[in-house]
């Protein structure tokens, strides 16, 4: 059917601002990638045009100087840790909560979105001194713990939001065949709500991964740190090598716009369904 004149002129005002916000957008990652290839002495007298030469320099000065595979390491490590239990426990909670019949159901499930209202650096304090006292102060735990209990009440949300929109009568059938509750379960709600699952998982990688907070507070020894603390390896007291700086930062974010770009339709699915069914 032929649009009209007017209808023509919305859309062509919506694709406008709609690739002006994706320039927006895109542009400073692609400024990045241009100053990952210059010299200091480049990037202050020429910040915005391309580099006179594309070297590797500053990746490798990134990879070798700066240790930056070593502490990618240990993010690695710290997020796959979080994420697991995180989705883990979120799910079966959100099962409980969801598809079993008690009476504090309600409230549980409100006092678990309460913390959504909780700020981390009203906790800093208080869990400094608990990890002293139970000697983790300087592990990895002291890292993975908070960022589990962070990440939850997010969590319980989305997937308590899909869980919601399961039809009983899938259960009911379930259960009529013999299966038992972890059977039901396992077998018919999380192949259901696997794209809620994921984007629970998604959302709590980039969180962790790109934390400063934490690993800053409680990790004090150089080998244990994580990528975002690593970058400030960069900056001495009396100068910043700012092309390194910006090699490391690219190789920072790689990790968490492919994780992205590859499940991004399982997040939408599970986001939208976590904010409208639930």
């Amino acid at each position: 059917m032929k649009k009209s004149r007017t209808e023509l002129v919305w859309l062509i005002i919506k694709y406008v601002l709609l690739s002006t916000f994706a320039i927006s957008c895109l542009y400073p990652i692609f400024w990045l990638l241009l100053s990952s290839f210059k010299t200091n002495q480049e990037l202050y007298t020429n910040a915005w045009g391309f580099p006179a030469s594309f070297s590797l320099a500053n990746y490798k000065d990134a990879i070798v100087t700066g240790g930056i595979i070593k502490y990618f390491g240990n993010s690695v490590i710290i997020s796959v840790v979080v994420v697991i239990i995180t989705a883990i426990l979120a799910t079966m909670a959100s099962y409980a909560i969801t598809r079993m019949e008690w009476k504090l159901s309600g409230l549980v499930y409100t006092l678990f979105l309460m913390g959504m209202m909780v700020p981390i650096y009203g906790l800093i304090i208080p869990l400094f001194s608990t990890f002293k006292s139970m000697n983790l102060l300087n592990t990895r735990l002291s890292v993975i713990i908070p960022q589990i209990a962070l990440g939850f009440p997010m969590s319980i949300f989305i997937i308590c939001g899909f869980m919601r929109s399961i039809p009983r009568e899938l259960e009911e059938a379930a259960i009529i065949d013999g299966c038992t509750v972890f059977q039901c379960f396992r077998q018919v709600i999380l192949p259901i709500a696997r794209s809620s699952i994921v984007t629970v998982m998604v959302v709590q990688f980039i969180n962790v991964w790109n934390d400063l907070l934490l690993p800053r507070i409680f990790l004090t020894d150089q080998s244990k740190m994580t990528l975002p603390v690593g970058l400030t390896n960069f900056k001495s007291q009396y100068s910043t090598n700012y092309v390194g700086m910006i090699a490391a930062v690219l190789l920072t974010i790689i990790p968490s716009i492919v994780v992205y770009i590859i499940l991004h339709k399982q997040i939408m699915e599970g986001m939208v369904a976590g904010a409208v069914k639930g």
